[in-house]
């Protein structure tokens, strides 16, 4: 091996590296935008408002468009906050499985 082909090596690896670190990091922010979502819903729930905000509809609207999974029909069909929590958590769990595979091992993982 010589000095180009070591340092075209380097190049491509640190490359790949670099793709890496990015898809990871928007993956992470993915899931964090998600969890912001759950938060929300949760607050709205504990607050006892028995309907949906407009505002919440527009965050998991947004987020549709972000996140590579579509989300389930009964997150749009929703007519309450208790209602949309579970919707919004299986979807979180399609996500979750998209975006680690390895969650498909566990049998259990939405217990």
């Amino acid at each position: 091996m010589g000095i180009a082909s070591a340092v075209h090596e380097e190049s491509a690896a640190l490359a790949a590296a670099r793709t890496l670190k990015q898809e990871r990091h928007a993956r992470l922010r993915q899931l964090q935008e998600f969890e912001d979502l759950l938060d929300s819903v949760e607050s709205q729930n504990l607050e006892r408002r028995r309907a949906v905000p407009a505002t919440v509809m527009a965050e998991v609207a947004r987020l549709a468009r972000t996140i590579g999974i579509p989300a389930p029909a009964a997150v749009w069909t929703a007519r309450s906050g208790a209602r949309l929590h579970d919707a919004l958590l299986a979807w979180q769990g399609a996500l979750l499985d998209a975006l680690r595979p390895h969650r498909l091992r566990f049998g259990d993982r939405f217990d």
